[in-house]
């Protein structure tokens, strides 16, 4: 036999249940969500300035070749 849950979401960061109000089951997940968010947003940053550079300099190469 299935137990209805009571309406509820899940944590953004561990996906334990939480009331609809809360985007976060504890203090120590909103950080951890925190600092996973800026790293990515930095690691996103790199990915097209390293894209970006690779591009020109094939470009470069292309045109002095």
């Amino acid at each position: 036999m299935h137990t209805k849950l009571p309406e509820h979401d899940h944590c953004r960061f561990c996906g334990d249940p939480v009331p609809f109000e809360q985007a976060y089951c504890t203090e120590d997940c909103y950080w951890k969500d925190h600092a996973r968010t800026k790293k990515e947003k930095k690691n996103n940053i790199l990915f097209v300035l390293i894209t970006g550079a690779s591009v020109a300099v094939i470009m470069a190469a292309g045109i002095l070749l």
